[in-house]
This record gives C-alpha cells, sequence and structure tokens, in this order.
C-alpha cells in the first residue's frame, strides 16, 4: 500500500488479480461502469492481441479502480481499463457484439464546425453490462453463453488458447490499482475523481466530446441533467429533435447553447463581438465548451480562464430554477414539433441546418432559461422566425449559395444569428 500525500489524503493500493477473478467482479457487479464511460470500442483484433499479449508475458496497464462513497452506498468504479476487461470477458465467451446490431451511440453529438471531413464511424451503444440480467445468479459464464448462443446479434470469436482456457484465467495475472478518497466531503471526492479521469485520459483512444464532458460532472448531481440537457423526470428538452450534419442526423448539443449564452450574458453591454473571443477556431471550440463545464463544477480551465468570470450559476438559477425553466423550453418544441412550423427532416427528426436550429433554440433557451421569462403570441414569432430563416437559408439568385449560406458557423456568421434570434424572441418574451 501507498499512501498519497494528496490534500484529500487518498490511499492507493496496488496488487494484482487472477484473469478468473476480474470477471467474477464484473458478474457480481463489485466494480461497475460510471455512467460517462464510452462504449466498448475495440474490435476483434484488439481483442485477440490483449489474449496473446498475456499469454506472451508482455506489460498489460494494469486497472484502475475507485472506491466511491456516496452517502450510505459505496461503488468501486472502473476509472481506467474497461475496453482490456470486456475483451477478457468476450474472449472466455468466444462471442462478439455485431456493431451494426447495436444503437448507435448518443455520444455522437453535432459539432456545429462546418468541417468538410469525412465522416467518420461512431460506437455503437454497447458495454458488457448489456449482456448481464437483473438476477445476478444467472450472471454466470456459463448462463451468459447459452444466451449469447441464442442472440444473433452476437458473432463467434476465435481465439486460439494453446493450454487450457479455464487454466489460462485461473493463473494468469492483471494488476489494479485501488484508490480510496479518504474524505467525507463529497464534492471535493467528485473533484478529485473527474480532474484524474481527465488526466488519465490524455492517453488511449480519444473520448468523444461529450464522454470527455461528462467525466468532468458524471458525480455532480446538482448539474448532471443541467449540463445533459434533461429535464428533472430525464426527458429529453430538445425532444428528440437532432440536427442532419454530414448526412448524419446527430444528438444537439444543449452544451453549445449554455456556454455562449452564460459568456452573453456577463459580457460589457451584451456586446456580442466579445463573446466567444479566442475561439473563432472550429477545433477550438470543443475546448469552450469543455471549459464552461470545468468553471461551473470548479476545475481548472485550459485556456482563456477568465472568459466566464462573473457568471454565477446559483444566482442565475436561485433553487435550481433551471430545472422548471427546462420543462418550459421542452413544452414549447413539442407544441412547435406537433403544428410541424419547425421545418424539420421528418424522416430523421431534425434541423436541416444549423441557421434553422440556431434560430429557434438561441432566443429561446436565452428568454426563457436565462431570463425566466414566458413565450407569449406565438404565431406571430413563429411568422417572424420562419421568415428570418427563409431569408438567410435562399438566395434571392437562384442557385447561388452565399458565404453565410456556406459556412453558417463562421465566428461571424454565428455571432450574427444569435443576435438576431435573440433579438426577436424578445418581442414575444415576458
Amino acid at each position: 500500500m501507498v499512501e498519497s500525500d494528496s490534500r484529500l489524503h487518498t490511499r492507493v493500493y496496488y496488487g494484482e488479480y487472477t484473469l478468473r477473478h476480474w470477471l467474477n467482479l464484473m458478474l457480481t457487479r463489485n466494480i461497475d461502469l460510471p455512467e460517462y464511460q464510452r462504449s466498448f470500442v475495440w474490435d476483434e483484433n484488439d481483442v485477440k492481441r490483449m489474449v496473446e499479449s498475456l499469454k506472451t508475458g508482455q506489460f498489460i496497464s494494469p486497472v484502475t479502480i475507485a472506491h466511491y462513497q456516496n452517502g450510505g452506498s459505496a461503488t468501486n468504479l472502473i476509472l481506467d481499463g474497461q475496453q482490456r476487461l470486456t475483451s477478457l470477458l468476450l474472449a472466455y465467451l468466444g462471442y462478439m457484439p455485431i456493431k451494426e446490431k447495436f444503437k448507435e451511440s448518443e455520444d455522437d453529438i453535432a459539432h456545429g464546425d462546418d468541417s468538410r471531413e469525412e465522416a467518420v464511424g461512431v460506437p455503437m451503444e454497447w458495454t458488457y453490462k448489456k449482456i448481464l440480467v437483473e438476477d445476478a445468479s444467472e450472471n454466470t459464464l456459463r448462463e451468459i453463453k447459452e444466451r449469447l448462443r441464442e442472440d444473433d446479434r452476437y458473432k463467434k470469436l476465435d481465439v486460439a488458447f494453446e493450454e487450457e482456457m479455464d487454466d489460462f484465467y485461473d493463473n494468469t495475472f492483471l494488476g489494479f490499482s485501488f484508490i480510496i478518497p479518504n474524505s467525507t466531503d463529497s464534492k471535493a471526492t467528485q473533484r478529485y475523481f473527474s480532474t484524474l479521469f481527465r488526466n488519465m485520459n490524455y492517453l488511449g483512444k480519444k473520448l468523444s466530446p461529450l464522454e470527455s464532458r461528462r467525466s468532468l460532472y458524471f458525480m455532480n448531481e446538482d448539474y448532471k441533467n443541467y449540463f445533459d440537457g434533461k429535464t428533472e423526470a430525464g426527458e429529453d428538452i430538445f425532444c428528440g429533435i437532432r440536427i442532419v450534419e454530414n448526412m448524419m442526423p446527430k444528438k444537439i448539443d444543449l452544451l453549445r447553447y449554455l456556454a455562449v449564452l452564460s459568456q452573453y450574458t456577463i459580457v460589457r453591454n451584451h456586446e456580442m463581438w466579445r463573446v466567444m473571443v479566442g475561439y473563432s477556431a472550429y477545433s477550438s471550440r470543443e475546448s469552450y465548451y469543455a471549459d464552461y463545464v470545468s468553471y461551473i463544477v470548479g476545475l481548472e480551465q485550459e485556456s482563456r480562464k477568465d472568459k466566464f468570470n462573473g457568471f454565477d450559476i446559483e444566482q442565475t438559477f436561485p433553487h435550481q430554477e433551471w430545472k422548471e425553466r427546462f420543462v418550459k423550453v421542452k413544452a414549447f418544441l413539442e407544441r412547435a414539433k406537433s403544428r410541424k412550423v419547425l421545418g424539420l427532416d421528418e424522416k430523421n427528426n431534425g434541423f436541416t441546418s444549423w441557421i434553422d436550429a440556431d434560430y429557434w433554440l438561441y432566443g429561446l433557451i436565452y428568454h426563457v432559461v436565462f431570463r425566466g421569462k414566458r413565450i407569449v403570441r406565438e404565431q406571430e414569432l413563429i411568422n417572424e422566425l420562419r421568415k428570418e430563416i427563409r431569408e438567410k437559408r435562399w438566395s434571392r439568385e437562384k442557385d447561388v449559395m452565399t458565404e453565410y449560406q456556406r459556412n453558417p458557423n463562421r465566428i461571424g456568421n454565428l455571432r450574427e444569428r444569435i443576435e438576431r434570434s435573440l433579438e426577436i424572441y424578445s418581442r414575444y418574451a415576458e
């Protein structure tokens, strides 16, 4: 055992378990995945390489487990090692999930960066917990294997074991680091784990933007739904409406709106040109959003650390009033969606341009969520928004795209659109 000298007086234990013991810990849920953890992303070759590395005695990074005490309950969280442990389980079972059979991960949010890069694939929405059932007594390796044999969402995985497979799992070891923060301060513990995970994941396969942010606030019950864009009942405030980007429907990123509007509320004279200064490059905007999360939960920001100074979330939303205001946003969008006035692509249930999405959403979120207003004379508002969107999206000269239409999220165009959306909604908010 090594006791660290951190402010939390964190205790760290080192050791190793047999591969068999790791499987038992997973199946009995003595170790568990945090909510923010990415889906399983390794492929069949990755699994085989993992097994081969263990067979030949190569070094495999230890798994990192953290003991998290929350009130009267305690959990052992897998902070690092999900891909390794899942691969060991799949290799023993002899089955792999078929990516096409599982819904794509919600973690693939739309970026709004106007990039012309080829769209990349997104991970399947699958972790090893998908093969477990509620009754822990039925989660034996034999019973799971029988279930997978009858499930067409899984394919056979051929991993060769020169020796008896059970002998390999019983006599091969994988190391661990077990972290126990010695603190009764839940918020300090949350910050510690969030920072730890962020530091750990500079290496390995890159997290999606949503996964990276969730690692910052996944234990923060006060603001989890705020960042995720969900009502207290767990419903999406955007009513499942997507944005079609690179010809794919993707989740609309509420944080894209919250961060910008939070900064807007504190800039001098509400001068829009001051918002996102230093983040005109598309590639830098994810850092801007992640820094907003860090600012709210009390973690260190990456750059331009004064950009959100002065924004007080508790003063802006006393008694967490954003919760009831989220419900009002959801109700407005539900009405507009049912009346088919949003101009959605019905096949994908999504806006077909950021121009549409931003005109509808920036002003709505600012006046309803940040200012606590209600929307009146909805039909007049709808008519004005639709007229403005038509003028921005369609050139007077046939078949000629303007610079604005080609690059709607260039920083100047984005600021102009935000300002106009706020201005239009201001006439219908009271």
